[in-house]
Formats: C-alpha cells, sequence, structure tokens
C-alpha cells in the first residue's frame, strides 16, 4: 500500500516537472514572439533592431534572454543615430508585469548623422545595469541604472571619465491639452547622479582646473519637463508651441562639489522669444572667491567689477547652523543670453540656432 502511494506520488511530481517543463519552453516561444513584435511595431517610430543571434536560458524559474552584437538605427526628416553595443543580457518578468531588467557591461558606439555633422561617439563601463518600465502599448515609459565607471571619447579622442553614473527618467501621462498658460501636468522627470568626473580629457583652461582642481567630486539633478513638448523632437516650431502654452523645466534640485565650490539650489528654465534661454534659479554657494579668481585671470569680469562682487560677497556670507564653509544665498540667471550668479555677470552664452 505504501509503495503504491509512493508510485502516485512519483507519477503525479513527474507530470507536473512535464507541465512545469512544457510551460516554460511556452512562455519562452511567448517571449521570442513578443521580441519580434516589439521590434517590428518600433518600425513606424523610425527605429530599427537587430542582433546576431539571440538566446534565453535561466530554466525553469528565469527566462534569462542574451542578444548578441546587438545594433540599432533611429532616423527622422533629418537625423540618423547609429549603435553597436556590447553583448546585452535582459530579465523579464523578475521584478513585475511590464519591467524587464539589463545588464551591457563593455563597449558601444554611437554614431549621429544630421545637418552637415557626423559624430562618432564610444562609451565603455565596467558595470551597466538598470531597469527599464513599459507601459500596456509596449511603449516605454520608465528607465532607471547605474554605469561604474564610465568613459566617453568623441571621434576617437577620449573626453570624460567618471567614477559612477545613476540616472532615473520616467515619463508620466499628460492631461495637458496644449492649451494652458501654465500647465500643471509633469510630462518628464529625470534625476542624474555623477560622482568624481574626471576633467583632464577636457578643453578646460588650467587657470579653472589650477583653483577648482580636475574633478568634480559630485554633480546631482533632478528636473521636471511640464507642458507638451517631446524631447525627441526639439525644433523651433514645437518650442515655440511649449513655450507659448506656458511650459517649463523646473530645475527641482540641482548639487555641485568643485574642489572649494559648492552650489545647492532650484529653478525654472524656459526659452524666450527668441527661443534662447531664460531662467531664475535660487541657489547657496560657497567658495565663490575662487571662482572670481579664475574670472578675473581669464579677464571675463574687470577688477574693478570683481572687488565689488567680493564686497557683496563678504556681506552676504553667513556659516551654516549645521557647520561647514560660509556660504551665500544668491539669484542665479540667464537673461538676454548672460548667466550671472548674484551681481556677477559670469559669461555671454552663445546663440542657440534651432533648426
Amino acid at each position: 500500500m505504501f509503495q503504491r502511494k509512493y508510485l502516485i506520488f512519483l507519477a503525479v511530481l513527474i507530470l507536473a516537472a512535464f507541465a512545469w517543463t512544457g510551460g516554460w519552453f511556452w512562455l519562452a516561444d511567448k517571449l521570442r514572439s513578443d521580441i519580434a513584435n516589439f521590434v517590428a511595431a518600433q518600425h513606424k517610430n523610425g527605429i530599427v533592431l537587430g542582433w546576431s543571434d539571440m538566446t534565453i536560458s535561466g530554466y525553469p524559474i528565469r527566462f534569462d534572454t542574451t542578444f548578441e552584437e546587438p545594433q540599432g538605427q533611429w532616423t527622422n526628416a533629418d537625423t540618423r543615430i547609429l549603435w553597436t553595443g556590447a553583448n546585452t543580457s535582459i530579465r523579464p518578468f523578475i521584478e513585475g508585469p511590464g519591467i524587464v531588467s539589463f545588464d551591457a557591461p563593455g563597449q558601444h558606439q554611437f554614431r549621429i548623422q544630421g545637418n552637415g555633422a557626423d559624430v562618432l561617439i564610444n562609451t565603455d563601463t565596467g558595470t551597466l545595469e538598470g531597469r527599464l518600465a513599459f507601459d500596456k502599448s509596449g511603449q516605454p515609459f520608465g528607465l532607471q541604472g547605474r554605469a561604474a565607471p564610465f568613459t566617453a571619447g568623441i571621434n576617437g579622442v577620449p573626453v570624460i571619465a567618471i567614477a559612477e553614473t545613476a540616472f532615473d527618467w520616467e515619463r508620466r501621462t499628460s492631461l495637458s491639452t496644449g492649451s494652458e498658460i501654465h500647465p500643471d501636468s509633469v510630462g518628464e522627470t529625470l534625476s542624474v547622479i555623477l560622482e568624481q568626473i574626471d576633467l583632464t580629457k577636457l578643453p578646460i583652461e588650467a587657470g579653472v582646473t589650477d583653483t577648482l582642481g580636475q574633478t568634480i567630486q559630485t554633480l546631482t539633478s533632478r528636473a521636471a519637463l511640464r507642458g507638451p513638448l517631446d524631447p525627441a523632437s526639439v525644433d523651433a516650431a514645437n518650442l515655440t508651441r511649449w513655450r507659448d502654452a506656458g511650459g517649463t523645466l523646473e530645475v527641482e534640485t540641482f548639487n555641485l562639489v568643485w574642489g572649494p565650490l559648492r552650489i545647492a539650489g532650484n529653478g525654472t528654465l524656459t526659452v524666450d522669444q527668441a527661443l534662447q534661454p531664460v531662467g531664475a534659479f535660487s541657489a547657496r554657494v560657497s567658495g565663490l572667491d575662487k571662482l572670481l579668481d579664475v574670472l578675473e585671470a581669464r579677464g571675463q569680469i574687470r577688477r574693478q567689477q570683481a572687488a565689488l562682487a567680493r564686497i557683496a560677497l563678504a556681506v552676504l556670507m553667513r556659516t551654516p547652523a549645521n557647520g561647514g564653509p560660509p556660504e551665500a544665498s544668491l539669484p542665479i540667471t540667464i537673461q538676454d543670453r548672460l548667466l550671472s550668479i548674484g551681481p556677477i555677470p559670469l559669461t555671454k552664452l552663445e546663440p542657440i540656432a534651432w533648426k
């Protein structure tokens, strides 16, 4: 009797194993089909994706999908972006419906062609991982990830190296109709954290790095795009509609630590009638005296202006209650292409020629 019960239990276990195996392979085939359908659906958006081989592993509970030699192309009316990447792995279903984890360390190459330009960008990361969230229609609405370390070069010339990068992008459903004067809906938000930015390869004057250092210790920011503007198609017509509807870029937080210079603040950015950036920010700044030394040495501000600015700073400087270097609460403005911190005009910005 006992032996019969044991055989029945064993038979049920074997049937369950066969059912589970069949289900796993069925889901793997469905995943292949879903990937093929997603790739085909992107053609209408000007996106072409491909790879040399795709494998699905992870039986019995995971569906680890690896793309060997992946590549892609995005094309619009006057721009083409070509991408070739390192072998990329994705893991769907692990963190919930519509969420795909990815892992793509190694070398990635981007070639941007358009308006007479042909730029080649090469990146290399020891770690590149994150998660991508899709809505029910298959469109991405969230991206989180980190890269460490991250290096990039342009046209074969090394440009920048960052010890660690973290990013978080989200697209929110906008209720805006495009006719509001001050739309409250948030179209997209982006948070970025950069640690240990090496500036030695960038074309920065020696006087600046001698004073502030060759490494930016920390740069963090969170910004929200308000109003009906698609960042993928920024041109003069779209910018005009966005501006006229009251569109803004809200910089919710900004923090910079660069040697003795520390800036923390927030503010709002938009464009003027000439589609040039205008903005108003409030910031807590320390180490501004060192920045004045740089600007005076470069001839960007006259000696008399620098002296007046130092007097103003001496009046405004306060030591924080929780300790730290003295800081001043100052407005930062961009108006008529002139960037100013408090009473100090920093630099005249080059005009942006929108297509």
